[in-house]
């Protein structure tokens, strides 16, 4: 099932010992096969701070379960935190960290700073209109039945009012104000949220009580995996928030590398495939999982690379 190719080169050769047993020309042969041959991260949330404090924190009495692994790139001592009765259980949690007040974490982590790059960097931006017409600029939609196309929006996408709303698989940009989710019921699959604007247009991504969201990111392009996709170039403060109260069906990467994303009393996509890649990550009460993506197809965090196969 790998895309593969397979090389077989023979050659008659003249032997001077193979004529003692009445044979004067002897065919050699060799093979080899190489193939597109993939790997898949063994981890799934990021912390990529260089030097922050609590880059990535557990707080409140927040259980982490995590099917896949921690990342913490600060050069802090307590670039990673938990404490106020939390829990983080993954299969490995590198990075330097501080736990007290009743926190915990298994395995011990690493000790010292992640030293794992950007698994998103090399993904390009997408095109951004420079202007919005009426019908994309500060859409926002209540109680009803809606459908989202692909396009650039100014000013913001917000749901609520129990508004139920499909999302045509495809690239929505938001350029300036937020993706607002309150209380209404979203459904999409295939679809990539770009972030943009200016610093302080910036809005990030609400989802709030109430509200019941199942997206998937694309399973194949570019964008493979990549759920919500923040511009590099924004340097707010505006974290991304997901609330206690939503109920989460979400696959794919949240990717915010120089802004922050905070889960909030159990607000996690619990026993989906997500990956958080963020400046900093924080979980605030609440039971949250993530499982591993076996195929690095869901969250984007697979990699492809050709090799010897025989």
């Amino acid at each position: 099932t790998t895309p593969a190719i397979t090389v077989v080169v023979q050659r008659n050769v003249q032997g001077s010992f193979i004529k003692m047993l009445g044979a004067s020309v002897t065919t050699v042969k060799a093979r080899a096969t190489a193939g597109i041959v993939g790997g898949v991260s063994s981890s799934c949330v990021y912390s990529l701070d260089p030097s922050g404090s609590g880059a990535f924190s557990a707080t409140n009495g927040a259980t982490l379960s995590m099917g896949c692994g921690v990342e913490v790139k600060s050069s802090s001592g307590s670039g990673g935190n938990v404490q106020g009765g939390a829990t983080v259980t993954a299969p490995e949690i590198n990075g330097r960290f501080k736990v007290s007040n009743g926190g915990s974490i298994s395995p011990a982590a690493s000790g010292v700073a992640s030293t794992i790059s950007d698994p998103y960097a090399a993904i390009p931006a997408p095109a951004v209109a420079s202007s919005c017409d009426a019908a994309h600029t500060n859409y926002s939609k209540g109680y009803g039945s809606w459908t989202l196309t692909p396009g650039t929006y100014c000013g913001g996408i917000s749901f609520s009012n129990s508004a139920n709303v499909t999302i045509n698989p495809g690239m929505y940009v938001i350029k300036g104000g937020s993706l607002n989710i309150g209380y209404s019921t979203i459904n999409g699959t295939g679809v990539t949220f770009y972030l943009t604007g200016t610093n302080s247009s910036y809005g990030s991504v609400n989802i709030g009580n109430g509200a019941t969201v199942a997206m998937s990111a694309p399973s194949s392009g570019i964008y493979t995996g990549l759920l919500f996709f923040q511009d590099r170039a924004i340097t707010s403060s505006v974290a991304a928030t997901i609330n206690g109260g939503v109920a989460l069906k979400v696959t794919g990467g949240f990717y915010f590398p120089t802004t922050s994303v905070a889960f909030s009393n159990g607000s996690s996509s619990n026993g989906y495939a997500i990956a958080v890649v963020a400046k900093k990550v924080s979980f605030t009460g609440g039971t949250n999982y993530f499982t591993k993506d076996v195929t690095g197809l869901l969250t984007g965090l697979g990699s492809k690379s050709v090799g010897l196969m025989q």
